[in-house]
């Protein structure tokens, strides 16, 4: 099913991405892998989230979390950043529009993979948090794409409070 759903990108990217000027949000791009590649390493024995593979062909294609995780940032990612920031709005209420409907589609896809049994939600973590974080993702993307150190600034105090809040311990991080 990931491996449907990653076509499925891969088809919306061909169609809707703005790939000529891929090299201008690449930093963004970059910014994007980084924060999930840090939320792997970090929380590797404290998971808010796990993804599993469920396929009709059963347990023939090993795909863990790990491999799922890497695969949707290559793919994925890639493909949201060529059409989030590739045609993003110029005008705020535009941009804020964007912003909800790119939440949707990221809500909708993940609340799907949860109901699938795909996604699973682990230490306090819940849909509800999901909807908020891209709510707050998509704002910091455009953030960092506008004003790279800025993003980075923004993003500490928001990785700060996830830690506190969900009370990751010290002894969870490697």
């Amino acid at each position: 099913m990931i491996l449907f759903l990653l076509l499925v990108y891969v088809f919306l990217g061909w169609r809707f991405g703005n790939w000529k000027e891929f090299y201008s949000y690449y930093p963004t791009l970059l910014f994007f892998i980084i924060g999930d590649l840090l939320s792997q390493f970090l929380l590797y024995d404290y998971s808010m989230w796990e993804f599993r593979t469920i396929t009709p062909f059963g347990d023939s294609i090993h795909l863990n979390h790990t491999l799922i995780s890497l695969s949707k940032m290559v793919i994925q990612y890639t493909v949201t950043i060529t059409i989030f920031i590739g045609r993003l709005p110029s005008s705020k209420l535009g941009k804020l529009c964007w912003i909800i409907l790119w939440t949707g589609i990221y809500g909708l896809t993940e609340g799907i993979s949860h109901l699938l049994g795909m996604m699973t939600y682990h230490n306090g973590w819940h849909y509800g948090w999901d909807i908020l974080f891209n709510l707050m993702m998509f704002t910091v993307l455009i953030v960092h794409h506008k004003n790279p150190i800025l993003g980075w600034i923004i993003s500490f105090p928001i990785i700060l409070f996830l830690f506190i809040f969900f009370d990751v311990p010290y002894s969870a991080l490697k």
